[in-house]
Formats: C-alpha cells, sequence, structure tokens
C-alpha cells in the first residue's frame, strides 16, 4: 500500500470516527436535556450539570458543551429552555474544579468549534461615561449592603446603581424590586460590566426575555455575556442587535444566527 493510499484510508478513518463521537455524544446531550428539564430550581440544575462534566475527560466535556452550544445556536427549544445560564465560564466556575474547567476550555479554544461559548476575554469599555458618572456612597459597603435587604423602596432606587456588585447582587434578591427597575438598570450606560455581570448571573432576572433583551442592546455589557443571549433572542431582536450593536463580534454572532435560523 502506498503512502497515498494510507493516508486517504487514516483520514476517512478518522473521519467516520469523528462521526461516531458526535452521534454518541448527541445521544448523550439528549439523555442530559431530558434529566436537566426535570430539575426546576436552576441552582440545582447547575450542579448537576456540573456533576455531569466532572465525571468525563477534558476532551468528551468539551463534546458536550460543543453539542449544546450548537442546538442553542439552532434555535432548538429544549435546548434554549433548559441550557440558559449553564453555557457560562462564570456559572461553571461555581460548581468545577479551576484545573478541570480551564482543561476543557483548552480544548474547546483549540480543538473544537463552539461559538461564543469560549469568547471570555477581558474588554473595554465601548462608550463614555463621564457626563454620566454615578457618585461613590459614602456609607461603608457593609452597611448598603444591609440597606439593600429592606422592604423600602426609596431605599432600592438609591442603591440600585451602586458601583458593588455585592450591593446590587443583594438588592437583585429584594423581593420589593420589580422587573421594569431590572430592565431599567440593565439597560442603562450608568452600570458597570461588572454590575451587568450580576444581573446576568442572577437566574431569576435573567429568565426575564426584557431583561436579556436590554442586557444584549448595553454596549456595555461584558462581550461574553452578549454572545451568550444571542441565540435566546427573538427573531426581530437578533436583526436589531446585528443591525446596531457597535461591537463586531456582536453583529457578526448576530447576523450568523439569523442565516443559521433562516436556513433552517
Amino acid at each position: 500500500m502506498d503512502g497515498a493510499v494510507r493516508l486517504r484510508l487514516l483520514q476517512s478513518l478518522e473521519t467516520c470516527l469523528q462521526a461516531v463521537r458526535r452521534l454518541r455524544t448527541w445521544r448523550e446531550t439528549d439523555r442530559l436535556l431530558v434529566l436537566l428539564g426535570g430539575i426546576s430550581d436552576p441552582e440545582l440544575r447547575l450542579h448537576r450539570f456540573g456533576e455531569h462534566l466532572r465525571g468525563r475527560t477534558p476532551e468528551d466535556a468539551a463534546r458536550t458543551v460543543a453539542v449544546l452550544w450548537d442546538r442553542v445556536a439552532a434555535g432548538d427549544r429544549r435546548a434554549l429552555t433548559i441550557c440558559l445560564g449553564l453555557l457560562d465560564f462564570g456559572r461553571l466556575a461555581r460548581v468545577l474544579e479551576a484545573a478541570h474547567l480551564e482543561a476543557v476550555q483548552r480544548v474547546l479554544e483549540t480543538g473544537v468549534d463552539v461559538g461564543a461559548w469560549v469568547v471570555a476575554p477581558p474588554e473595554r469599555r465601548l462608550i463614555s461615561r463621564d457626563d454620566e458618572t454615578v457618585p461613590r456612597p459614602k456609607e461603608p459597603v457593609g452597611f448598603r449592603i444591609s440597606l439593600a435587604r429592606r422592604p423600602i423602596a426609596k431605599l432600592l432606587d438609591r442603591l440600585l446603581f451602586d458601583p458593588d456588585p455585592r450591593v446590587v447582587r443583594t438588592i437583585l434578591g429584594n423581593p420589593r424590586l420589580t422587573e421594569a427597575e431590572v430592565v431599567n438598570l440593565a439597560a442603562s450606560r450608568r452600570a458597570s460590566p461588572e454590575v451587568l455581570g450580576v444581573i446576568a448571573q442572577d437566574d431569576g432576572w435573567i429568565a426575564r426575555y426584557s431583561v436579556k433583551v436590554a442586557l444584549a442592546n448595553n454596549p456595555a455589557t461584558p462581550l461574553r455575556v452578549v454572545l451568550g443571549l444571542l441565540p435566546y433572542l427573538l427573531h426581530q431582536d437578533l436583526r436589531a442587535v446585528a443591525a446596531g450593536s457597535p461591537r463586531d463580534a456582536v453583529r457578526d454572532q448576530a447576523t450568523s444566527l439569523l442565516a443559521r435560523r433562516s436556513g433552517a
């Protein structure tokens, strides 16, 4: 057998093995979605997903994430409902050991195409906030956190734009907070990327569609967060982001998703 024929046979074998691995992973993620769909609590769902990934090699865990992201990007309704908040490094860091998560990320970045999931670089603010600067609070942060727990509307209104993410995280759990107030914060140019990231990490509020749209359209929202939210937007909102976002990566991802949905 000459070298060229042998090379073609090896390439065909590798292509076949990749197809088998992908089919196996697809079926496995199908069962995983059924399992996760039976867990109503978002935090328990995240921990169960982390348990699933921990029991696999970084390569297999990366394939699982790749297939899930592929299904989300394709508009799979079940995946869209279940995977919101799961395919995010910030959340997975809470349930996976750092070394394992970093190994999975390396595989994703070098060998598996999963779109926006691997994008998590620090970014500079793309807008000027000179004319919208929020005065630094004078009270200690611990005192402000204690105020954020109180059911007093005026206090919440004052603390909602607090620059410390810990204060905002506390406010998001206050039962007196309204969806309109959260949307206002998510859309505000005064909010820091850290605070906007806190909103995206809140299971209760990020499940609200209006909050997703506000975060996706805010140039201050961290790029990783925006790219992770795009597959969950309806066609008209995704089209608006594709046309109006000041960030190339966001426009490109939104355009790609629109094209994929049209093809489907």
